[in-house]
């Protein structure tokens, strides 16, 4: 029984850690790469090349906190996105 409670507060742990600082953290990452990724012209005038590895590290970041948040609204709106529409999620 005392194990069971601590593989359940571990779960909590470990969730409340990915998603109280992992997104946030996921999201800075995309941001970071994203401005690494599209350079701003030199004083001269000449366009600055991009970075398109950078880029799509960006794009990879953003995609996955987007859908963690999806996910999260669709999770917490279940049972009324079943009671008003009869789908049922998850």
């Amino acid at each position: 029984m005392i194990a069971d409670a601590a593989q359940s507060a571990l779960k909590v742990f470990l969730a409340g850690l990915l998603f109280g600082a992992g997104l946030p953290a996921i999201f800075a990452i995309g941001i970071r790469l994203w401005s690494i990724g599209s350079p701003e012209p030199s004083a001269d005038g000449t366009a600055a090349r991009r970075n398109p590895a950078a880029l799509a590290g960006a794009v990879v970041c953003l995609a996955v906190v987007v859908f963690a948040v999806v996910m999260g609204v669709l999770w917490i709106t279940q049972k009324s996105i079943d009671h008003y529409f009869g789908i049922t999620l998850f």
